[in-house]
């Protein structure tokens, strides 16, 4: 594909999974020789990140997705930098950047990014707003693809690309380092501690509060386990409360946002995913698989493209805490298991790599136009 200049428009002031493969996606697209140009929100994280990632980053206010404003500062980027094609990476910027296009007298090719397995909240609107002036969706996961030919899109127009990571960086953890920083909340549990974690943003469908339970369960069981959860989010005081209901106190840690991952997953003796909905193709996932952790994760559709149940990892009904705590304990006792798991997992996310998501979003933009 020649050289072309690809605007990414992201509407989210903080940092999740799908900021983070904006970022990745642009950054690959440079290293073949594009000029991208980042649109995000001013002072959101992805602004920052890009901007010291030395990508051309444009602030703009975004105020909804209807902010005619916002549509018309974005036409005027499109026309000054010469667009040949614009990304929408979620749900408002599909709509702020379709406004755009109806104040440029030539349309540049359109791509919409679809990350989570939640319907569209109107199948009759969804169908117009991902198809009226937008050339190809690009779905994370094959379960999300089919979700949308169920509401009514063109097939011809969805097509399903993983997204992707850097499995190398996972290799290069410090787990030593990071279990010690855990000294503080844990005492000397940390040399001896089972330690299993979760990690995502603390909303209700992550199911952190089904981790907690199962840890309980697994607790009882296993002396050893202590417990981590890493992220941020509106359900955290909720969390925390509920985590000194169970018992918990003294044996879990919130951690916060961290920044140092590969530290995190080299640190854990099992990794647990416990989302009972909404995931299309979790980096977390990925992540842990690569850094060699072992995994339980339940079994929604997207989560099974990428983790094979009794394969790679161990994959539980989504809601079922007993269930996962069973996992939890099987893994715990079995130490050849988990280290069957982790070689498996670690052969299968080679196919989820960021080279392998750039390459296949490059020939998505090439089929729209072929000569390009």
């Amino acid at each position: 594909m020649k050289p072309r200049t690809i605007l990414h428009l992201n509407t989210e002031a903080g940092w999740r999974g799908g900021e983070a493969q904006t970022l990745r996606l642009a950054a690959g697209l440079r290293a073949r020789g594009h000029r991208c140009l980042i649109v995000g929100v001013p002072g959101g994280d992805l602004v920052r990140r890009a901007s010291a990632a030395g990508l051309d980053v444009v602030p703009m206010p975004m105020r909804g997705e209807l902010d005619l404003r916002a549509a018309r500062g974005l036409a005027r980027i499109v026309r000054e930098a010469g667009v040949d094609l614009v990304h929408y990476h979620t749900a408002h910027a599909v709509t702020i950047g379709t406004l755009a296009t109806l104040f440029l007298r030539r349309r540049p090719a359109t791509v919409a990014a679809r990350r989570l397995s939640f319907p569209l909240r109107s199948a009759l609107f969804g169908r117009l707003k991902y198809s009226f002036r937008v050339d190809r969706v690009i779905a994370v996961s094959e379960a999300i693809r089919r979700l949308l030919l169920r509401q009514g899109l063109d097939a011809g127009r969805v097509v399903t690309v993983h997204s992707g990571i850097d499995p190398e960086r996972f290799t290069r953890g410090d787990g030593r380092r990071f279990r010690e920083s855990l000294r503080p909340a844990l005492g000397a549990d940390t040399d001896k501690a089972f330690l299993i974690g979760t990690a995502g943003h603390l909303a209700a469908h992550k199911g952190i509060d089904l981790f907690l339970e199962a840890a309980a369960g697994a607790a009882a069981e296993c002396p050893e386990a202590r417990f981590l959860v890493v992220g941020r989010g509106e359900g955290e005081t909720d969390l925390r409360r509920e985590a000194a209901r169970l018992g918990l106190e003294g044996r879990v840690v919130f951690a916060g946002f961290r920044d140092d991952m590969p530290d995190v997953f080299a640190g854990l003796d099992l990794f647990v995913l416990a989302s009972t909905s909404g995931e299309g193709s979790p980096a977390v996932l990925k992540e842990a698989m690569a850094a060699g952790t072992p995994v339980v994760a339940t079994a929604l559709d997207g989560i099974e493209e990428i983790l094979g149940d009794a394969r790679h990892g161990l994959l539980v009904p989504p809601g079922n805490a007993p269930a996962l705590a069973r996992a939890m304990i099987v893994l715990a006792r079995d130490p050849d298991l988990r280290s069957g798991y982790a070689t498996a997992a670690k052969t299968k996310v080679l196919e989820f790599t960021a080279d392998r998501m750039v390459e296949r979003t490059g020939e998505v933009y090439r089929s729209i136009d072929p000569m390009a």
